[in-house]
């Protein structure tokens, strides 16, 4: 499952889908959204490398094993990597704020610098 935003709205996701013993791999833009479900549990690990998070994706999934993995990257770099790699995620979803002017990050906005 390929997801982005780990705010109020997708924050449960990763663990949700690690629970029904699914592979999770969830773009955010903010890494303390990230840290705070790490610190919470509901997200098991992270990294800032696209093919990283792919390779560990792949490798849980030929494992099957179930994990949730945070990817400190715009969610659209994350699409674009996966459709280069030709990866079809079973699950597509997206839980960032587009409602939100002032918390939707577009991939082309000045504003999209992974924070720390």
């Amino acid at each position: 499952m390929v997801s982005a935003g780990l705010g109020n709205m997708g924050g449960a996701q990763p663990l949700a889908i690690k629970m029904l013993g699914g592979i999770a791999l969830i773009a955010d833009v903010d890494k303390r959204m990230i840290q705070r479900m790490i610190d919470t549990g509901y997200l098991d690990t992270w990294t800032d490398n696209l093919d990283k998070a792919i390779d560990m994706a792949l490798d849980a999934k030929e494992r099957r094993q179930a994990t949730s993995i945070g990817i400190l990257a715009n969610a659209v770099d994350l699409l674009e990597k996966l459709i280069k790699e030709n990866i079809v995620p079973d699950i597509l979803t997206d839980q960032t704020p587009a409602h939100d002017s002032l918390s939707y990050v577009p991939k082309d906005s000045p504003l999209n610098k992974p924070s720390n």
